[in-house]
């Protein structure tokens, strides 16, 4: 059994790490930046190594280093940037020390869109039509016409919403198709990029939640709803996706363990789906990790999802049957972000000035902000995950209005304003939504495109001078910036 754990990942998610490995009796330790000095997960471990000279080439290589020196026998990467990194999983298996997370074969199959489609199919899953392309954008240009317009451009790697275009006509093909490549190059090391048929945003996203031992033994703890979205974005999500018949809820189900089992999937994870009009659903991808959205199942499943990581990593076999576990009431995460919703969701930060976080029944909230603590928007921007469950949806709705308007962050704008907008929201509330209302969201909330423009360039000029009180950026040229800094939502 694991003893000692090296958790690699910041904010919210290493707390969360940290709490589940206290009531196991495992000991931790945090790896950090000098921008994370304050941070609470820091302050929470039983011990923290921080790391200045942060040279992301190397970054699988210090972090092994840290694991060796700090006599750790397990690396817990949460959803950090060493999350669903094949090569990282490797370099842990050649130390000797366990990788809380699915090996390293299904991590690259799943990592690989292209790849974890081809592996839907062979389980006989819909996906969505599409096809791999070629470098020459002329000689992808042609193929277009089999699929046809509107199509979406994808990174082969991408994730997190980005790497990601939705081209319309035929003459928008060739600069999209460029700058997906461009951009997943950036982002994610690598170029390659296919095609989608373009389904619009009249559909709904919804995922399942999969838990997985070495031994075989794959279970569902149910479904998720992630339609609510800004720029392909998960900012709410709830457990379970309202709405479905029990024979979608069960086909559903059954095509997420087949893709698992497809993969040889042997932790947590999560396939994803996109589920149209008339009730016919398509694989998109497979996250090989734990995601931000874990509460909510956990809230209606009453499973701790990283416990039963940290026992499938030891090499125990789940205790768990699908018989055991049974769904009861209703859950909704809202991601708080240090955005400013009137600003064209700009990240911004500051100093924590006042902190108030709502309290009574049902309610749940993973933080990794405290009152004192600065806020940079060099990293990414989730503050907090307030978490409401009730016996059913009504009830979670009304506890979540009173929790957000409880709430309260002060030192620098936040996305509250939109949760509270969406608590109000006719269509979210009677849970009859679907990917647009994303377009709701913009078109409430985000200024003129000119404006928006003009707020980016003056921040842009803030940041690099040092006028923003209490955010420290990464100005010092001598100074490698930090990999953590990064969006790690999806």
């Amino acid at each position: 059994m694991i003893r000692h754990v090296l958790i690699c990942c910041r904010g919210e998610i290493a707390l969360r790490f940290i709490r589940t490995c206290r009531l196991m009796d495992i000991s931790t330790t945090v790896i950090y930046s000098a921008d994370d000095d304050n941070a609470e997960f820091v302050h929470a471990a039983d011990q923290a190594v921080r790391v200045d000279a942060w040279i992301p080439e190397t970054l699988i290589t210090t972090v092994i280093n840290v694991a060796l020196s700090s006599k750790v026998d397990a690396v817990a990467p949460g959803y950090g940037p060493l999350a669903e990194n094949a090569d990282f999983a490797d370099a842990c298996a050649k130390a000797n020390l366990i990788f809380i997370g699915p090996n390293s074969a299904a991590i690259r199959q799943t990592g690989d869109k292209i790849a974890a489609r081809l592996a839907a199919e062979q389980a006989q899953i819909p996906i969505i039509p599409g096809m791999q392309i070629d470098t020459d954008a002329n000689a992808a240009m042609i193929l277009t016409n089999r699929l046809g317009y509107p199509l979406l451009i994808k990174a082969a790697h991408g994730g997190g919403g980005r790497g990601i275009r939705v081209v319309d006509q035929p003459e928008d093909f060739i600069t999209s198709y460029e700058e997906v490549r461009q951009e997943s190059l950036r982002a994610f090391g690598n170029n390659q990029v296919y095609l989608e048929k373009f389904l619009g945003e009249d559909i709904r996203h919804i995922e399942v939640q999969i838990l997985a031992d070495r031994y075989g033994k794959i279970l569902h703890l149910g479904t998720r709803e992630c339609s609510v979205q800004r720029r392909r974005q998960k900012i709410v999500e709830e457990a379970p996706a309202p709405g479905l018949t029990e024979i979608q809820y069960e086909e559903l189900h059954n095509a997420a363990l087949a893709v698992a089992h497809q993969v040889g999937y042997d932790s947590a994870g999560t396939v994803e789906f996109l589920l149209d009009k008339e009730g016919h659903f398509y694989f998109i991808e497979m996250n090989a990790r734990i995601q931000v959205e874990h509460p909510v199942t956990e809230s209606i499943t009453g499973i701790d999802i990283v416990e039963q990581m940290i026992y499938s990593a030891s090499n125990q076999p789940l205790t768990l049957t699908q018989q055991d576990i049974h769904f009861s009431g209703h859950s909704i995460e809202f991601r708080i972000c240090a955005e400013d919703a009137h600003g064209d969701f700009l990240p911004n930060g500051g100093e924590v000035l006042d902190y108030r976080i709502p309290e009574g029944p049902g309610i749940r909230v993973d933080s990794g902000i405290h009152l004192g603590a600065k806020m940079s928007p060099l990293f990414d921007s989730l503050c907090l995950k307030l978490i409401v469950s009730g016996a059913n949806r009504e009830q979670t709705l009304k506890r979540s209005q009173l929790a957000l308007d409880e709430l309260v962050i002060a030192g620098f704008s936040t996305n509250l304003a939109v949760h509270r907008w969406l608590i109000g929201n006719q269509s979210f509330n009677q849970g009859n939504y679907d990917l647009s209302i994303g377009k709701t969201i913009e078109n409430t909330h985000s200024l003129p495109q000119r404006k928006a423009l003009a707020i980016h360039a003056i921040t842009a000029l803030a940041l690099h001078l040092n006028l923003i009180p209490g955010v420290q950026t990464n100005s010092d040229t001598h100074r490698p910036i930090s990999p953590w800094i990064q969006r790690n939502s999806r």
